[in-house]
């Protein structure tokens, strides 16, 4: 018959500054004097030093003492604010004392649970709260009859039949529940809370009905039942009758005077008016005195006394005893309630049963938000009842009541904005808040009814299908935002939540008043699960706001500390997902601190300690500044927060570590190294490794040197600073696993088990930033395999208990797993447990697979994984379960794999189509989705540009669309991620980001790099195929492009030195062009030169090197023409700066220094060919084929590279679900039997034996990769040759293998004296001496150049002594460049993209020659070298130098076979005759004929003179040479002879 009320925490109203600063006042003084008594009582027991029984005496003691004060200054405190009329005090002391009861109710019932002693029983908890709780609800009746006096709150109903006004209105104004709109006065608690009110009277007639005090209930129920004009009589009245009746037999039992005679007769007899129970406030009743006959004895006088005064004030009682009246008012008010009033009430209290039949009802009477919450309550019975079907509809139903349009859940979409035009990149995308449509549609309590509906739709009905989950589970959220847009202060932007702390929702409006209409246990626990599931999707940024408005519920109104804490441990996940690493790190410190956290303390009583401050990470530096590393080694150091400590839960102490763990690994991540694995060996001896500081390591280096670009000292500290990073993520992984895994990893409950999986995922991700993708593979496999072996995937297979009657120990063991079921942290981690888990793991063991490099290392027996295979068959099954975002990474897998094997260019284009197919137009996608989107369009036209230029070259749209499109995704997202962009209103130019950024560790960065490098790229291309007239300002576009793509790519904390080379190469294309245009007297090279030396140091790219040293070529040709005077820009040299030392020889004028560089130049790019080619040969040399690596350059091989060779992923499996990794030299070193003793199971390792051979071939197949030439060439029409199309070097997805390429000919440069020797030369400082601001020094270059060799690999800075001599260093490299030590011909073939050749109607190539007529060594290019140096270049058809080749490749393969391999004497006095009858008739005439036709390419249009014989000495050498010389893609260095001697003649 009782609604029984809530038993949730109220939250405290907003007070008024006065009356906040008055509680502050009273707080302070009830805290001195509790401190001061508190003290005394500790001091009397200490010093009373006796025994433990006496101890707990005194403790019992102060807890009843402290228990009394509680009530008694709740008392006072009420009092004291009524009589001050501070009525929102006395509220909130009212609240107060609800608050300690329901914190007093829970300590005494978890004593009882506990079997604990506790002083304080449930009765005498009962009896000492009612006498508060009494008074309270008195004073606040009397404060709404004050307040409408004085007319502070307005009365809904006049006096009528009643004594006083009503606030609240009757019973015609209840409709039996509260709407989902607001309602005026009951949802306004700006003065006064009425619905709080309410239930606080109620709670007060609950407890007086408990310790049975029948008159003061009757006094309270009458006083309400008349403020409320009987609105609430269905609750108070029947408590009223039955405390009437109760009454009743109390006069009878103690024979007190009839009705007739009690006092509310005796009013009536007097002033002629009956009190009844609706005029009871206001009237003065009068009780005559008692008379006592005199006795001699004094005690027993006193006896009789005490006893006649308890009899007569039991048979007297001051209140309405009529029944009769009571239940006829009772009726009379009911006939005025609404039928739905009551057919909803009754329906509620019989659980639900009725509702189907009272929703009719309430579609009769108009009553939507009533029939809402009847619908939802229905759908929750029907779900447990396991009627999904019947639940859907109600539940869809109710949506489509809540939005008054049908199919809501399906056509949401259509309240927000249309999709903007995403190939406008101009200016930001329209944005419309759809929580804000949301809010002006449905209401406050429509958006929370609606979201929690939508959470129960995705995690009960829509649980199979991803995508349908993922879609309700993002409509509940932005229905959550909702209640962030009711007031102005809170944020609408997602990002700005990352640090936002809600202290107050809505003023004045209490949320939870109705728990029909909002139940905060309901919304606390479907806004978790729709956090926990967009989580599980990557949608990180959505549920920033929705994390901000959990830790408002569980913390400022339910103060719950372990909900807050996993809450907050959630949100650093989530902000280190976004990379967010500053508010990560601050909400982690926020833990230590305990701040933000609940409290049961007031402020007031807490003990302000100092607490030592964190030094903060900052986003928008990098990593190596100084406040970084001391922020992450202060929270290396740090131990476990004290909050957790103290609350003791291990699953918030995993999830902790976890966390942490997770913190290091993502910054460590944003490394682009290989970690130093050498640092590891040091340390891990030890059986706790004591890491070294990280500020030991870091050196602060302030660069003042702009090109500061042969420094390793800071490559060295990344790689130690990775290295650090991931060990101390992987010791607190290995730790949280340690505890787990030993017991059976089957039998795990669901919480240890989604600490396992979340752990092992993350040593997955350490070992492939070690670059150990077997290992990496092989921790995925094990993971897979335990998820299917794990109890909770096990069906129950229900047997008859007549057949097979179940043991007891059996039924133990259910019943104790049905027990770990129905843990609420077993029961929220089930929710982990889903298709999206395994997909997500099935997506670390592709990506593993794909990472490790296949087709070079020893082939084992049980190694035959076909990735592709595996891809295609993973993708299916995303498909299958409706996850478009998973399998669009899955194809991106694909995608990565097709470029590393070669696959078909179609089978690569058709996957990244399916991919911009599956995630464009989502207007949903996750940010990381969006990434792949991204990448997957740039890609696509890094594939297809080369055709587009083809067929349409000039169409702008149509190149630039993909292009346009990511652009407009990555800058909306850095937009969306807190970045200031600057939208450009011209069509020329595209928006960017503003210095300095905000977050550096974003990867949109250099993503946005990229594409900006590529939007000049194909900007420079239009300009030259539109644009023919000499203008340089033509060129300022795309050199603008380039200049944001370097300082972005400078700028981001991902550093990709490959990618800088590139932009770098590209704007000195760019540069050289409008210096040549504008016929500047300044000329800058830095560029070019800066692109060189960062390929060198770093991805060894020959063709970005080959074709830098061709433009610089170019360049120098230009200057040394002699130019025309132009009017109005006077051409004025600057002299080259002359050298402080004395150098002998005459200066040389401009056109021989300008000869010199550019014969410098061209040498250079000779040698890059040549080292190519030398590299590519070593393997076919005997001593590279059987010579094995030695002991000494053994422990020096990469890791990574051992690892590729010679393991697979199942060398590391081991029983129960075990990885152990062994390192590279298990696989190097002879070992028979490798014992584990880990369980004893022995791995027999065949004995291997490295050779030079395969470590070359490694290296060559890296390079192979990385070359993405193949693929980014068109085919042309000739022959069907691939010619390079001016493509790009840099690919998106190659960053590691360029490292690998990096550490792995680092290592061969140093341990290997044949590779050293063939290797790309050191940038030749001869050419740095026309630099405007040379970077180095002629000095510090040869310094840099020599410490580059000795210190090239990164692996080698512990380690010893280069094998090869350091002579190497000074015969080959650089020298070979500036000398020729005989006659040399040098021939570079050349496409420059951006020149115009002199003929356009058919494809032409630029042939750059350099050749000296005798020996020749250059050591300054400023003084003269006596002309025996000739450069030139020279435009020719490029069909016909294609067709010349290839008869001379014919030509080459003949005389190979017919020809003696005798070497060419180029001495004249010794000159090798061969014998003519070598030679046939038949290979004479195509020798004739081929040379007819270089001739005639040199003839300059005129009639060559016809050959008769062969006009050079035949040889197999030199037609080997002749074949070089006319060879595209790499040219040749030519010495002097015969066949030098005929093409210098025929040069024009």
């Amino acid at each position: 018959m009782l609604d029984f009320l809530l038993t949730a925490k109220k939250r405290k109203a907003n007070l008024p500054s006065d009356a906040e600063e008055f509680s502050t006042f009273i707080n302070s003084k009830m805290s001195d004097e509790n401190m001061s008594k508190m003290q005394t009582v500790y001091d009397s027991d200490s010093q009373s030093g006796s025994s433990a029984k006496e101890k707990d005496r005194g403790a019992n003691l102060c807890i009843m003492d402290h228990f009394m004060k509680i009530f008694l200054y709740c008392r006072r405190a009420m009092v004291l604010a009524h009589r001050g009329g501070y009525w929102t005090l006395l509220q909130n002391c009212c609240r107060a004392l609800w608050n300690f009861t329901q914190e007093l109710q829970i300590i005494l019932k978890q004593a009882v649970d506990l079997d604990k002693t506790f002083p304080i029983s449930q009765d005498g908890f009962l009896c000492t709260s009612v006498l508060p709780f009494y008074l309270g609800a008195e004073l606040l009746i009397d404060m709404l009859i004050q307040l409408q006096n004085t007319n502070s709150i307005k009365p809904i109903e006049e006096k009528g039949e009643f004594s006083v006004p009503s606030c609240y209105g009757n019973i015609k104004n209840d409709n039996g529940g509260s709407s989902l709109t607001f309602e005026h006065p009951l949802d306004d608690v700006n003065v006064v809370d009425l619905k709080w009110i309410q239930d606080f009277v109620l709670k007060s007639l609950e407890v007086l009905y408990q310790v049975e005090k029948w008159e003061t209930l009757v006094s309270l129920a009458i006083q309400f039942n008349t403020v409320s004009h009987e609105r609430y009589t269905e609750q108070v009245t029947p408590l009223l009758v039955y405390a009437q009746r109760q009454l009743l037999l109390r006069i009878h039992k103690f024979k007190g005077p009839d009705i007739t005679q009690q006092p509310c007769a005796r009013y009536e007899a007097e002033y002629g008016e009956k009190i009844t129970c609706r005029n009871f406030i206001g009237k003065q009743l009068k009780i005559n005195s008692s008379t006592i006959e005199e006795t001699s004895n004094c005690t027993d006088l006193l006896k009789m006394l005490i006893s006649s005064e308890y009899s007569r004030a039991k048979a007297l009682v001051c209140v309405p005893v009529d029944v009769t009246d009571t239940l006829r008012c009772f009726r009379e008010t009911l006939e005025k309630s609404k039928y739905h009033n009551r057919s909803m009430r009754h329906s509620r209290k019989l659980l639900s049963l009725f509702l189907a039949q009272t929703q009719d009802v309430l579609q009769a009477s108009n009553q939507r938000s009533l029939k809402v919450q009847a619908l939802h309550s229905l759908g929750s019975l029907l779900i447990f009842a396991e009627k999904k079907r019947a639940a859907f509809k109600c539940w869809c139903q109710a949506l489509d009541d809540i939005f008054r349009k049908p199919d809501v859940l399906h056509t949401w979409k259509e309240f927000g904005p249309s999709l903007t035009n995403v190939t406008n990149s101009h200016s930001p995308l329209g944005f419309k808040d759809y929580s804000e449509e949301f809010l002006s549609r449905v209401g406050i309590w429509g958006c929370l009814q609606g979201a929690v509906i939508s959470a129960k739709i995705a995690q009960f009905i829509k649980s199979l299908n991803v995508e349908k989950k993922t879609d309700c589970c993002i409509l509940s959220a932005l229905l959550f935002q909702g209640l962030l847009r009711t007031t102005l202060p809170h944020p609408k932007v997602e990002r700005c939540y990352a640090q936002y702390e809600i202290t107050q929702l809505l003023p004045g409006i209490e949320l939870f008043s109705d728990r029909y209409r909002a139940d905060i246990c309901s919304v606390i626990a479907s806004l978790y699960y729709i956090i926990r599931e967009l989580h599980f999707v990557r949608q990180n940024l959505i549920i920033l706001p929705l994390l901000a408005l959990y830790q408002y519920f569980v913390s400022g109104i339910c103060q719950d500390i372990i909900r807050s804490l996993e809450a907050r441990i959630l949100k650093i996940e989530v902000l280190i997902d976004l990379r967010f690493f500053s508010e990560a790190f601050y909400e982690i410190s926020q833990i230590f601190y305990g701040k933000n956290m609940p409290c049961s303390i007031p402020a007031g009583y807490k003990a302000t300690g100092k607490t030592k401050i964190f030094q903060s990470f900052d986003s928008g530096k990098p990593l190596t500044s100084k406040e970084n590393i001391q922020a992450m080694d202060e929270l290396r150091i740090k131990g476990l927060p004290a909050v957790l400590v103290t609350i003791g839960q291990p699953h918030l102490l995993n999830k902790f570590n976890f966390v942490k763990a997770y913190f290091f690994l993502s910054v460590a991540a944003t490394i682009n190294c290989v970690p130093e694995n050498k640092f590891k060996t040091v340390i891990t001896d030890r059986s706790k490794p004591n890491l070294p500081n990280l500020k030991e390591i870091y050196s602060k280096d302030d660069g003042s040197s702009f090109y500061n670009l042969t420094k390793l000292k800071d490559e060295t500290t990344l790689s130690m600073l990775k290295s650090m990073l991931l060990m101390e993520a992987e010791d607190r992984l290995n730790f949280l696993l340690s505890e787990v895994e030993q017991k059976s990893l089957s039998q795990c409950s669901a919480g240890e088990l989604e600490i396992v999986v979340e752990a092992r995922l993350q040593l997955a991700a350490v070992a492939l930033q070690r670059h150990r993708a077997a290992y990496s593979a092989a921790i995925v496999f094990s993971t897979l395999t335990l998820l299917q072996d794990s109890k909770l995937f096990k069906k129950k297979v229900v047997q008859d208990d007549t057949e097979n009657p179940v043991s007891p120990g059996t039924s133990a063991t259910e019943n104790k797993d049905d027990n770990e079921f129905l843990d609420p942290i077993s029961l929220n981690a089930r929710e982990y447990f889903n298709i999206h888990l395994w997909l997500r793991c099935c997506l670390a063991l592709v990506t593993a697979f794909v990472a490790q490099i296949h087709g070079i290392g020893i082939m084992k027996e049980d190694d035959m994984t076909d990735c592709l295979s595996l891809i295609n068959e993973v993708c299916m099954e995303a498909k299958s379960a409706g996850d478009t975002e998973l399998q669009a990474e899955f194809l991106t897998q694909a995608v990565i794999l097709g470029l590393q094997e070669k696959h078909l260019k179609a089978d690569i284009i058709t996957n990244l189509q399916d991919i911009i197919h599956l995630l464009e137009g989502n207007e949903f996608i996750s940010p990381q989705s969006r990434l792949t989107l991204a990448r997957s369009l740039v890609l696509l036209d890094d594939l297809t540009k080369a055709e587009k230029f083809k067929e349409s070259p000039f169409s702008k749209t149509g190149k630039l669309n993909l292009l346009t499109r990511a652009h407009c995704i990555l800058t909306e997202q850095m937009l969306t991620f807190g970045e200031t962009i600057e939208f450009c209103s011209s069509n020329t130019k595209y928006a960017n980001p503003l210095q300095p950024l905000k977050n550096i560790y974003l990867p949109h960065v250099m993503l946005l790099a990229k594409v900006k490098m590529r939007i000049g790229h194909t900007v420079a291309k239009q300009v030259y195929y539109k644009n023919k007239r000499k203008d340089p300002s033509k060129w300022l576009p795309a050199l603008h492009l380039f200049d944001v793509a370097l300082k972005l790519c400078r700028t981001t904390a991902v550093e990709e030195h490959e990618v800088e080379a590139e932009i770098l190469f590209q704007k000195g294309k760019i540069e050289r062009q409008i210096l040549m245009e504008e016929k500047s007297p300044s000329f800058q090279l830095e560029s070019l030169y800066e692109a060189i030396q960062l390929s060198l140091k770093n991805d060894q790219n020959s063709g970005l090197i080959r074709d830098s040293y061709l433009e610089m070529a170019l360049l120098y040709f230009h200057l040394k023409k002699p130019k025309i005077k132009i009017s109005g820009s006077p051409l004025t040299l600057k002299p080259p700066l002359r050298r402080s030392s004395s150098v002998k020889g005459t200066s040389a004028s401009k056109f021989e220094m300008y000869s010199s560089l550019a014969w410098i130049a061209i040498r250079a790019a000779a040698q890059v060919s040549e080292a190519v080619l030398a590299i590519n040969l070593l393997i076919g040399k005997k001593n590279t084929r059987t010579h094995k690596v030695n002991q000494v350059a053994l422990p020096n091989i990469p890791e990574f590279a051992a690892l590729d060779l010679l393991s697979s992923y199942t060398d590391y499996l081991l029983d129960n679900y075990q990885v152990l990794f062994q390192t590279s030299c298990t696989f190097l070193y002879q070992n028979d039997d490798v014992c584990d003793s880990t369980d004893g199971r022995k791995k027999t390792q065949t004995k291997v034996d490295i050779t030079w051979i395969l470590l070359l071939r490694y290296y060559i197949h890296l390079q192979r990769i990385n070359n993405l030439s193949k693929l980014l060439a068109s085919a042309t029409p000739v022959s069907g040759i691939s010619l390079p199309d001016d493509t790009l070097l840099t690919s998106l997805y190659n960053s590691e293998l360029i490292l690998r390429q990096k550490e792995v000919h680092f290592f061969l440069k140093k341990f290997l004296q044949l590779y050293s020797s063939s290797c790309i030369d050191e940038f030749p400082k001869e050419l740095l001496c026309q630099l405007e601001n040379p970077p180095l020094s002629e000095k510090e270059l040869r310094e840099s150049s020599a410490k580059l060799y000795r210190d090239s690999s990164l692996q080698s800075i512990l380690s010893f002594k280069p094998v090869s001599s350091s002579s190497c260093v000074e015969i080959m490299p650089i020298e070979m460049v500036t000398q020729a030590s005989n006659k040399e011909l040098c021939f570079q073939w050349y496409i420059p993209p951006l020149d115009r050749p002199p003929k356009e109607t058919e494809p032409m190539v630029l042939l750059l020659y350099a050749y000296n007529l005798k020996p020749v060594k250059i050591s300054d290019v400023r003084h003269s070298t006596c002309n025996s140096t000739c450069v030139g270049s020279l435009w020719i058809p490029l069909n016909r130098v294609i067709a010349i080749h290839e008869k001379l490749s014919n030509l080459a393969q003949i005389a190979e076979i017919s020809l003696p391999a005798a070497p060419e004497i180029t001495s004249n006095e010794n000159m090798y005759e061969m014998e003519e009858e070598s030679v046939d008739n038949e290979m004479e005439d195509m020798i004739i004929q081929c040379c007819s036709e270089i001739a005639s390419l040199f003839s300059n249009d005129k009639e060559p003179t016809p050959l008769s014989e062969v006009p050079f000495d035949i040889s197999l050498p030199s037609i080997f040479n002749l074949e070089r010389l006319f060879d595209l893609a790499n040219g040749c260095i030519l010495s002097g002879g015969s066949l030098f001697n005929w093409i210098v003649s025929i040069i024009p």
